[in-house]
């Protein structure tokens, strides 16, 4: 990845707290702030952005729970469970 052609740049405008916070990481752990971002993006496939399409079943539960319907009460974890067949 040394290769000047296999570079991009690229410049994100931060808060100045998170670039303090960065800033200091950096110092603790001995490292750049360049390298800790490109070990952040090393996980980008782990990342919480997901293109994952939910499927239609999916997609009803969310629905339900956000506007409460068909939900399951219990009282403890136990009663839960027991509820769902588990």
């Amino acid at each position: 990845m040394n290769k000047k052609n296999e570079l991009s740049r690229i410049s994100v405008d931060i808060p100045k707290i998170k670039h303090k916070r960065l800033k200091k990481l950096a110092a603790d752990l001995g490292l750049s702030m360049r390298q800790i971002i490109l070990d952040a993006l090393e996980s980008i496939d782990e990342c919480r952005y997901s293109t994952h399409i939910p499927n239609e079943e999916t997609i009803q539960a969310i629905k339900d729970a956000k506007e409460k319907k068909n939900l399951i009460e219990a009282k403890d974890i136990e009663d839960l469970f027991n509820k769902l067949g588990l």
